[in-house]
Order: structure tokens, then sequence, then C-alpha cells
């Protein structure tokens, strides 16, 4: 394994110069922005594939830049569980760019520059072997973020971009403190080499590092009481970053906890994360129930939703947390598209201002209604299935925890009703029959079969799930493999 040239790392070059590509390209030429763009997401999605079967048999693949060994140098490793992420990322990215073609009008070249190195940032974060570098991806995403928060130049976008700076700002101190009391205790950067260090031996400055890492990232991901910016930067961003920040970002952010949970401290963290993920399931839920803004609603249902995922690994059930995590970007897509026709045609998000489209539009709707049933976890949906497995391992581990995740789906089911409702069958007047693009009927469809198919075939979809969840909790292999220290 150790002379197979892993394809994945050339990801981060296709990307940049792709980038490149963009900026040097003429104003004039728009069309040719959004096509490098999905192009470069496209070979990077090709090029994962290409790893495909060496890691279906390796279970992880390392680059060690320069010919640098770790712990020294940048290094990049992969197993299962990154993979999968990068995958879904990449999935994400293409169905945001899907939409966006029609969504974005203006100045496309710094629009597609800057969605790029937001797609790099992701993709970067889920592939890094060492914590400096985890922080400099997250940076990335995260500048990128800002600059396309603002980009429209409405005064609802900048003050948003602004209000997510100063909070993303000190998101970030605590990462790099965190970092510092880490390297300065450990002497280390590299994720295996801290694993095995602090395997032998943790430090209380080590312990804080981790601690410090862990709100940090917390905020990436939108967990309560870290969530209040998502909400608001969502209401004002086009659907295409809507989509980029809620499916990409919080599995991202959702990722680096499992990280920093399964792999680097090996600590014993379940009751922290038991009660952030019920706050972060409660709040969401309760906002998503309250709001009339279908932008904020689909944001606040994704928080809510990560909430499971959290649950599942502060009770054990990481096959049930990684499946939840993958039909959330799926219902997520779905959602986040369909909402896009919605608002494209009746020109708001405001849901008090939309209905009538329940007549004439059969394929939208039956979207929408698989995307919001999946969402509540209704029996032969994804969402169900994945709920199933979390609910069973709740009431062996924390019944009353497991308690509250079923009250909390039956809110979902509220909001998700409330929207439905006031989409299709409110203001019956009718808004006409919308005409769907053939790549927008293709992504629904698709997307749809996906929720139903995932949710109709639990068992050999759970089993997959568990042997990728197996490789990322196996400390050992991830360090021995990483270090090059033997035993594979």
């Amino acid at each position: 394994m150790c002379f197979y040239m892993a394809y994945f790392n050339l990801i981060v070059p296709v990307l940049l110069a792709a980038v490149l590509g963009i900026t040097i390209t003429s104003g004039r030429h728009r069309e040719y922005h959004w096509r490098i763009s999905f192009w470069a997401v496209f070979i990077s999605l090709g090029l994962l594939l290409m790893d495909f079967s060496e890691i279906m048999s390796a279970k992880i693949i390392t680059y060690n830049m320069l010919g640098w060994n770790p712990p020294l140098g940048i290094c990049f490793a992969v197993d299962l569980v990154g993979y999968l992420v990068m995958s879904l990322v990449a999935v994400t990215a293409l169905a945001a760019l899907a939409i966006s073609r029609t969504e974005i009008h203006k100045d496309r070249k710094e629009f597609y520059a800057l969605f790029l190195l937001l797609f790099l940032g992701l993709a970067g974060a889920s592939m890094t072997g060492d914590i400096f570098n985890l922080f400099v991806f997250f940076e990335i995403l995260s500048i990128a973020s800002y600059a396309l928060v603002s980009y429209s130049g409405r005064v609802g976008s900048v003050a948003s971009s602004v209000r997510f700076l100063v909070m993303g700002s000190f998101a970030t101190s605590l990462i790099l403190l965190g970092i510092a009391f880490i390297y300065g205790s450990l002497g280390t950067l590299n994720i295996a080499d801290i694993s095995r260090s602090m395997s032998l031996s943790s430090t209380t400055a080590s312990l804080a590092g981790f601690g410090l890492l862990l709100c940090g990232f917390s905020f990436k991901a939108a967990v309560a009481p870290f969530h209040a910016w998502k909400p608001s930067v969502i209401r004002y961003t086009p659907l295409s970053l809507g989509l980029m920040f809620t499916a990409g970002g919080v599995t991202i952010g959702l990722y680096t906890i499992f990280r920093l949970a399964a792999t680097i401290s090996g600590l014993d963290i379940s009751s922290l994360l038991i009660f952030l993920s019920l706050l972060t399931m409660v709040v969401g839920a309760v906002l998503a129930l309250q709001t009339h803004n279908l932008k904020k609603l689909l944001a606040y249902s994704a928080i809510s939703q990560s909430g499971y995922v959290l649950f599942g690994l502060g009770i054990g059930s990481y096959t049930g947390a990684l499946y939840h995590l993958v039909n959330l970007v799926i219902i997520d897509m779905l959602l986040f598209v369909a909402s896009y026709v919605v608002i494209s045609h009746l020109k708001t998000s405001n849901l008090d201002r939309m209905g009538g489209l329940g007549s004439g539009n059969p394929l939208l709707l039956a979207s929408f209604a698989v995307g919001a049933l999946s969402l509540a976890g209704l029996p032969l949906f994804n969402g169900f299935s994945s709920k199933l497995i979390i609910y069973t391992a709740g009431l062996e581990v924390f019944p009353v925890g497991a308690i509250v995740a079923m009250l909390v789906s039956v809110l979902t089911l509220a909001y998700c009703s409330k929207m439905m409702f006031m989409i299709f069958f409110s203001n019956m007047k009718g808004e006409g029959r919308i005409n769907l693009g053939v790549d927008i009927k293709f992504i629904l469809v698709i997307l749809a079969i996906v929720c139903i198919a995932f949710g109709v075939l639990q068992a050999p979809v759970t089993d997959v799930m568990a042997a990728i969840a197996g490789s990322g909790l196996d400390r050992e292999l991830y360090i021995r493999t990483v270090l090059g220290l033997g035993g594979v």
C-alpha cells in the first residue's frame, strides 16, 4: 500500500488550477466560469472514484507531500469515513452548481472562484492528516464563505456576513489556541502522532487544547449553542450556497467532531455529546416550527437533524450516526433543489406569501413530499431507517434521550406539514404550472429514488455503514498506517 499513488491528492492542484483559470478568463465569457467549476468538481469526484478499489482493500490511503514521513511534513490520510465524506461533499457541490447556473446572474467570475475555494476547503478538511492543515483548510472555506455571503451586496447580506465573520473569527481563535496547547504539550501536529501520544499519557494542556478544538469545530458544525450564525447566513444567500453551507459545511463539521472524539482523543466524552445533541435537535426543531421563512426553516431543520448524528456518536451508535449523516445530506439536497424551484417561481421565501403549487406540479409536489417525509422519519423513507437504529441504541444506553429524540421527530413532522401545506395547498387560486429543466427533473427524481431506496433497503445499507464506521473507529490501524509503523 505504501507504493500506491493516491489520486485524491490531485484534487487540491486541480481545484487551484480551476480557480486560476476562472480568474484569468474574461468576464465576457460568463458561461465558461460555470463550466470550469463544474468540470473541476466532476474531475475531483472522478479522482475519488479512481481510489475506490484501493481504499476498499487497504481501508486507509496516505500521501506524504515532498517525501517527508510523518510526523514531519504535510500528510494526507483518508480512511473509509473520510472517503465517504469527501464523496458526499463532491456530490453536494455538483447539485449546488446545477441550480447556480440559473440562480447566479451577475459577476459569475468572482462567485465561481470563491465557490471552488469553498469546495477546496471542505475537501481538504476531510483528507488532511494533521490538525494545523485542518485549521488551514477550514480557514480557506471560512474566508470564501464570508465573501460569498456578502456576494449580492444587499444590506442584509453584508450585515449577515459581518456577524458571520465576527463569530467565525472567535471560533478560529479557539481552534488556533487549541492547536497551540496541543503542540506545546505533545510536540506534534500529526493526528496519528497526537492520538498515539494521548493514548500513552495526556497532559492538562493537551486536554484543554482538545476542549478548545471541540468548541471551535462545534461552531463550524452549527451545533447548539453555537448555531446562531447559520439561519441568518442561509436566509441572505442563494440556495446553491445554502446547500453547500448546510449539506457540505455541516457534514465536514460533524466529521471533524467524529475525528476528534474517535481518533485524536480516545476520551469518553459521550455525556457531553449527548447533552449537545439533545440541545441541538430540540432548539433547531422549535425554531423551525416558529419561522415563516423557507430558507431559515431549512437551516433550522438541518441544525436539528445534525443533533441526531451527535446523539448517535454520544451513545456509541456510530453506524446509526453515519447512516443518518448520509441521509441528511441526501434529504438536504432534495429539499434545497425543490425549494430553489419554488422560490424562483414565486419570487419570495416567505411561506405566508406562498401557495397554490399543488395543482399542475406533480413531480415537484412528489419530490417535496418525499423529502419532508424522509426528514420527519416516517417508515419506508431513509430518515426512518437511520433514526430507528439510533432510537434502538438510545433506549438501551440512555432511554430519556431516545424519548426526547422521538418527540423531536413529532415536531419535525409538524413543521414539515406546515411547510408542505403553505407551499402547495394554501392559497388554492393557483400559481400556475412550473416548467422544470431537464437537469432539475433528473436531480429531483434521482434524489427521491435514493431516499426511498435507502429506506426500503435498510439492511444492506446498514451493513455498509457499519463497515465504514468500523474502519473509522480503528485507532490502532490509523496510527500504524499513517506513521508507517508496520503491522498493517
